[in-house]
C-alpha cells in the first residue's frame, strides 16, 4: 500500500511540473438525440383566445378585444414607441393529471407575404427569428396559470371564460373539436373539478408591427414528451397615422415669380424649423397636402400663388393649387420611417395694395398604402443539348427578378466554368455583361455555363434561382 501511494504521489508531481502543449484549434463535434416517445395520454388545449390586458377594479381581465367580429382583433396605439400589450390564454387539461403537465407555450408568427421594410425595428422580446415579417416566428412565450393564488385560481378562471367572455365576447375564442362553453363551464366540468386550468401570458406588439393576420399556436407538453396544440389567427387592425415636428411653414421673404423652397431634414425635433414627418401607424402611408391661398387671391380665374411639396429629398415635387382637393405627395412612408418634408411657394402676383405679410392654413393627411410584399424565389431548370467543345450557353431570369444562385445538375461530360451572370462577376475570364454567346442588358441577370474544352461536346442540365426585386 505504501509503495502504491508513493508512485501516485510521484506521478502527480511529475504531471504538475510538466509543461503540456496547448493546441489552439477549434473542433466541431456533432450531437444528437432521440425523443422518448413516452406513453399515456397527451395534454389537450381545449380552447384558446387572445384579449386586451384591460382589467376591472379587482385587477381581473375583462376578456375584451377591439372589434365585435369573431376572433381577436386589436388596434395599435398609433403613438410613437407606444406598443400594444395583449394576453394569450388557453384552457388546458391532461388525462394523466395536471401534475403531468410540463409546460404551456405560445408561438406567434408574423403575417405571411408582408415585408416590414428597412426602417422597422423589432422589440427586444421579439427574438424568435433573426428577421421580421414574411411569416417568420416572432417569439415564443410560456403561459402561466391565470392565478397563482390557490384560493382564487379556480374561481378566477371560471369567471374569465365562463362569465365575462361567454357573456360579453362570446365569439372571441377558438375551440378544439368536441369542446364548447357548455362542456368546460358545466357544474361538473373540468374547470370546476380543477382537472383543467386557465393559462395566460402577456406579450407586446410593436406600434410599427404591420397590420395583418398573426398565426398563434398554443402547445401543451407533458413530462412524457407528449403534446397537444391549437392554433388560430388574431388580426392587428390597420391604423394609418403620422406625426410631424412642425406647426407652421414659414417661407420667409418671398420675391415675385421666384420658386422659394423650405427644406426639411431627417431629424425629428419639434420647432427646429426643418419639417420632418414620421410614420407612427402600422400601415405604409402616402402624405397628402391641401392649402388655401394665404390671402393672395386670384387674377381672373387663376390663383396668384401655387405650391409644391415632396416627402424626401430624392422625390419629385408635386404641384398643388389653393383650395384644390388634397394632393398626394411622392414617396411612400414605410413602417416607422422618418423623412423630411420639403415645401415651396411661387407667387405670380401680389394683390394691390400689397400687405407686409400673408398667412394661411396647410392641412396634412395620410392615406394607407399596401404593404411591401415578401420576395419570392423561382427556380428555372434548363437542359441545354448540342454543346460544341468549349461552347457556351446560359439563361436569363424574368423581368423584375434577379439571379441569386444557380448550379449544374447533370452533364454527359465534364463542365467548364459556370456561374451567375450579374454585375461585377467574372466567369471563365469574361465579365458581366459580355460573354461569348450573349451580351446581357442591365438589369438583366442569369446564369452562364461553358463546356470544358476536352475534345468532346456536352449536354448540360443547370438551374438558376431568381428572386423578385
Amino acid at each position: 500500500m505504501k509503495k502504491t501511494l508513493i508512485i501516485i504521489t510521484m506521478l502527480s508531481l511529475a504531471l504538475s511540473m510538466s509543461s503540456l502543449p496547448v493546441l489552439a484549434v477549434e473542433i466541431g463535434v456533432g450531437t444528437g438525440l432521440t425523443r422518448d416517445p413516452g406513453d399515456g395520454a397527451a395534454p389537450i388545449v381545449k380552447v384558446k383566445w387572445e384579449m386586451n390586458v384591460v382589467k376591472d377594479g379587482n385587477s381581473k381581465y375583462l376578456g375584451t378585444d377591439d372589434a365585435t367580429t369573431a376572433g381577436a382583433q386589436f388596434l395599435p396605439s398609433s403613438q410613437y414607441q407606444v406598443n400594444k400589450r395583449i394576453a394569450i390564454c388557453a384552457v388546458v387539461t391532461d388525462a394523466d393529471g395536471m401534475a403531468d403537465l410540463a409546460g404551456v407555450y405560445a408561438d406567434v408568427f408574423y403575417p405571411v407575404n408582408i415585408a416590414v421594410g428597412e426602417h422597422h425595428v423589432k422589440l427586444s422580446s421579439q427574438n424568435g427569428s433573426a428577421t421580421a415579417g414574411c411569416g417568420v416566428l416572432m417569439q415564443e412565450d410560456e403561459l402561466k396559470l391565470l392565478s397563482t393564488n390557490a384560493a382564487t385560481a379556480k374561481a378566477d378562471g371560471i369567471e374569465l371564460i365562463c362569465n365575462k367572455i361567454r357573456t360579453n365576447n362570446t365569439n372571441l375564442p377558438v375551440w378544439n373539436s368536441g369542446y364548447d362553453y357548455d362542456e368546460i363551464c358545466a357544474a361538473d366540468g373540468e374547470l370546476m373539478k380543477e382537472t383543467a386550468k386557465v393559462f395566460c401570458v402577456e406579450k407586446d406588439l410593436s406600434y410599427e408591427d404591420p397590420a395583418g393576420d398573426y398565426r398563434t399556436i398554443v402547445m401543451a407538453q407533458d413530462t412524457d414528451s407528449l403534446y397537444g396544440s391549437l392554433e388560430n389567427f388574431f388580426k392587428y387592425l390597420p391604423s394609418t397615422a403620422f406625426e410631424v415636428d412642425f406647426t407652421s411653414v414659414n417661407y420667409g421673404n418671398v420675391k415675385l415669380n421666384t420658386h422659394k423652397v423650405v427644406n426639411g431634414n431627417l431629424t425629428f425635433s419639434n420647432g427646429d424649423n426643418f419639417p420632418t414627418v414620421r410614420n407612427i401607424g402600422n400601415t405604409r402611408a402616402d402624405m397628402k397636402v391641401q392649402q388655401d391661398d394665404m390671402g393672395l387671391g386670384q387674377t381672373g380665374s387663376t390663383y396668384n400663388v401655387k405650391y409644391d411639396g415632396r416627402v424626401g429629398s430624392d422625390a419629385t415635387f408635386v404641384v398643388y393649387n389653393p383650395f384644390a382637393a388634397a394632393k398626394k405627395l411622392n414617396n411612400t412612408l414605410d413602417l416607422s420611417e422618418t423623412n423630411e418634408m420639403d415645401f415651396s411657394i411661387d407667387i405670380s402676383k401680389f394683390p394691390y395694395p400689397p400687405a407686409a405679410s400673408y398667412s394661411g392654413t396647410m392641412t396634412l393627411t395620410a392615406v394607407s398604402v399596401a404593404h411591401l410584399t415578401c420576395p419570392t424565389l423561382t427556380r428555372i431548370d434548363r437542359v441545354q443539348t448540342g454543346f460544341g467543345d468549349g461552347g457556351w450557353a446560359g439563361w436569363s431570369c424574368p423581368v423584375g427578378t434577379t439571379a441569386v444562385s444557380g448550379g449544374i445538375d447533370s452533364s454527359t461530360n465534364p463542365v467548364g466554368p459556370n456561374g451567375l451572370a450579374v454585375p461585377s462577376t467574372t466567369v471563365g475570364g469574361f465579365t458581366y455583361p459580355v460573354y461569348p454567346h450573349y451580351t446581357y442588358t442591365f438589369p438583366e441577370t442569369g446564369y452562364v455555363v461553358q463546356d470544358l474544352p476536352d475534345g468532346f461536346g456536352n449536354t448540360i442540365s443547370f438551374h438558376v434561382d431568381c428572386l423578385t426585386n
